[in-house]
């Protein structure tokens, strides 16, 4: 192995789960992403598809993955898969997922008494409890995010909520599976038993609120209540926030109001002397902080506050973040051949083994580009 700190780790390099064989079924980000995840750190994944899927190249994260088709109205085909399971040490699907045709996917009880080693992930959109009220409602980010509330932490005090517009419920989904995956596999290794693992989203979105809820459940059920001037989090006071200045955005952190106020010239600060005044004072605070502001750019200031150690960023562009010299270092960027020989960026993997960052799955196949090979391999012809 190469031992130079920040090297790139080779193909040839041993990974963590080299030697795992993980099943994946369904189109879930949530079950997707953590297969991926499990991938980069050396996992054999086997993508299950019905027979006649589209050819979805674009789906990066399905890279490095094997491609295997099946019919599932087809009873030999179903054979074939149990036949498949009973070699696998992982098996990760959505149980929302619909089964359509007379053959349907096993469920974890009977894929243990096929194969008692396995490990059997699965994603639920509301948990198990199926007279719940919400036992019907659809696996879908936004449904989610609107019933946990988590639209009303986004936007300032008086703003409509908002939801976060990236999949941070599913994401934070699959970084739940993956623990629990890893875990299950230690738990084999010491007993030599599968075990079944669920996560579901509605979950997974309250344990992503730990910070608010709990707060909320032992501070007298007061509400959060967020800022009405550059709100940023509802339970942080001034000066934490995005302000607009003479040209561009500029972030303030956590920090000293007054030591704030030294640092900007802005003489009005300097009465906010008690912290606790800081968020009891915030939405006057952040006023004073917003006009005070415009009067130079982000730059600017950024250059005022960096070097005397204030928390402090310029807000960037996506283009700006690609060209800056702070992303190009990290080497985050992979290029992912497709089976047409198109070339296609990818982020890679943010782990790094040992110093080492993981060279990441490069190739992106079509669907059922690996059936024959793994029916033969496997033996399920």
């Amino acid at each position: 192995m190469n031992s130079v700190a920040g090297g790139i780790r080779q193909g040839g390099s041993s990974l963590p789960l080299d030697g795992l064989v993980v099943l994946e079924l369904g189109e879930q980000l949530a079950v997707s992403f953590a297969a991926l995840r499990l991938a980069e750190l050396g996992a054999r994944v086997i993508k299950l598809e019905t027979a006649g899927g589209s050819d979805r190249l674009n789906e990066l994260w399905h890279r490095g993955k094997e491609r295997y088709s099946y019919d599932k109205s087809c009873g030999d085909a179903f054979e074939k898969l149990k036949r498949l399971i009973g070699q696998a040490d992982v098996f990760l699907r959505s149980i929302d997922e619909e089964q359509d045709g007379p053959y349907g996917i096993p469920d974890a009880e009977a894929m243990r008494s096929m194969n008692p080693r396995v490990v059997c992930g699965i994603v639920t959109s509301c948990g198990y409890v199926q007279e719940a009220p919400w036992a019907s409602k659809q696996a879908s980010e936004l449904v989610i995010q609107s019933l946990t509330g988590m639209p009303w932490l986004n936007g300032n005090e008086g703003d409509p909520p908002m939801p976060f517009p990236i999949s941070v419920v599913e994401l934070f989904t699959s970084s739940n599976l993956v623990q629990g995956i890893l875990s299950a596999l230690l738990y084999r290794e010491a007993t030599g038993e599968g075990m079944r693992v669920d996560v579901s989203l509605l979950e997974s979105a309250l344990d992503f609120q730990f910070e608010v809820l709990t707060t909320h459940l032992n501070d007298g059920g007061k509400l959060p209540q967020r800022s009405r001037i550059s709100n940023a989090h509802a339970y942080l006071g001034a000066p934490y926030g995005i302000y607009e200045t003479q040209h561009g955005y500029v972030a303030l952190a956590m920090g000293s109001v007054t030591e704030l106020g030294r640092l900007l010239e802005c003489a009005s600060l300097a009465k906010y002397t008690e912290a606790a005044s800081w968020f009891t004072q915030r939405d006057e605070i952040k006023r004073l902080l917003a006009e005070h502001l415009l009067t130079r750019t982000a730059s600017e200031w950024v250059g005022v506050l960096e070097p005397a150690g204030y928390w402090c960023a310029r807000l960037q562009t996506v283009d700006e973040l690609l060209s800056h010299e702070g992303f190009t270092v990290l080497q985050m960027l992979q290029q992912v051949r497709t089976v047409h020989g198109t070339e296609l960026e990818a982020l890679r993997c943010p782990i790094r083994l040992d110093g080492e960052r993981l060279a990441g799955c490069r190739g992106l196949f079509a669907p059922g580009y690996h059936t024959a090979s793994i029916d033969e391999e496997f033996e399920l012809l």
